[in-house]
């Protein structure tokens, strides 16, 4: 009766253990959920073999993608860039329209400025700034720079207001405006030297430019330097005038640049005020006046005059002046002699 007690305990103590065995596996591979069979208890096991598990996690990352034929694989140390292509435009709205290139010799217009009076715009060149214009004799733009303190550049329109205006050809034109203004702004006796002209188009318009030199009979005067350039046709026409020194250089090419840039400007017209709402035409008109209404009676001069408002004091009445005192009479004069009484 022994035995079997003996095999059967041997028997539980086998089963504890390969139950034991299957949980732990159990919660090392981190399977859910592990089902357990009971075996019949006169039943033992041939063997106990162990199984091949295999992990698979959910947090692990993706296998890398394979690379195209020819395409070198990617480093894994490195970051990956990801560009994300331009939103497209919702349906039915207009594609945005390209930028307009600037027409072929166009100047630069981050300095361009327009000028009313003369008809004109310009580029105003690098270092010189726009300064009041309003006592000039000729011209209506004038442009200083504090590294040229002795040079100065008008710009206007060439008009019959100058003499060169009444020159047809543009290199004539600049000849006689460069003479006429070395002879107002510099009226001193001296020799012209190294005289130059040029003749160049702008944006399709003709223009010329003529430029000297004076050296003065004074030697202490600093000699001066004078370039004017017209450009344009007709009555479209502007000159620039630019006055130096040795000190305060003209810049030539500078000057011509300048020139390129002038541009006709059309000023826009002031907005017109509304024009006044006409009559209605079935607007009844307003009655005539009546001929046998009465008319308002005359004021009453003798009515005291109305009261004051609340809160204002009333005027106090001014007193009459005093009568003038009577002349005295003079005495009477005495008899005359001789004369009885």
């Amino acid at each position: 009766m022994q035995q079997p007690r003996a095999t059967s305990a041997a028997k539980r103590a086998h089963r504890a253990r390969v139950i034991a065995a299957a949980i732990a596996v159990t919660s090392l591979s981190g399977a859910g959920a592990f089902t357990l069979a009971a075996m019949p208890a006169d039943q033992t096991p041939a063997s106990v073999r162990t199984a091949n598990i295999h992990l698979v996690t959910t947090d692990a990352p993706p296998p890398p993608a394979t690379p195209a034929p020819g395409q070198p694989a990617p480093n894994p140390e490195s970051p990956t860039t990801v560009t994300t292509p331009p939103a497209a435009p919702p349906p039915g709205s207009p594609a945005p329209a390209p930028a307009t290139p600037p027409a072929p010799g166009a100047p630069a217009d981050g300095g361009r400025v327009n000028n009313d009076q003369g008809g004109f715009s310009f580029v105003v060149p690098q270092g010189w700034t726009q300064s009041d214009a309003r006592r000039l004799t000729y011209g209506s733009a004038l442009l200083t720079n504090p590294a040229a303190p002795n040079g100065s550049i008008l710009l206007g329109r060439l008009d019959l207001k100058l003499f060169a205006g009444a020159e047809p050809d543009n290199q004539k034109a600049a000849r006689r405006l460069a003479s006429d203004m070395g002879e107002f702004f510099m009226p001193y006796p001296g020799n012209r030297v190294n005289q130059e002209d040029q003749s160049f188009d702008v944006a399709g318009m003709s223009a010329a430019s003529s430029y000297y030199e004076v050296k003065f009979d004074d030697a202490a005067k600093e000699p001066g330097q004078i370039w004017a350039a017209a450009v344009g046709k007709g009555k479209d026409r502007w000159f620039i005038v630019w006055l130096g020194t040795s000190a305060s250089p003209v810049d030539k090419g500078v000057a011509k640049a300048l020139t390129e840039s002038i541009r006709p400007w059309t000023p826009p017209t002031p907005p017109t005020p509304p024009a006044a709402q006409p009559a209605d035409p079935n607007q009844p008109p307003p009655p005539p006046v009546d001929p046998n209404q009465p008319l308002p009676p005359p004021a009453d001069p003798n009515q005291p005059p109305p009261p004051a408002a609340p809160g204002v004091p009333a005027s106090e009445p001014v007193p009459a002046a005093p009568p003038a005192p009577a002349a005295p009479v003079p005495p009477a004069a005495p008899p005359a002699p001789g004369v009885p009484v």
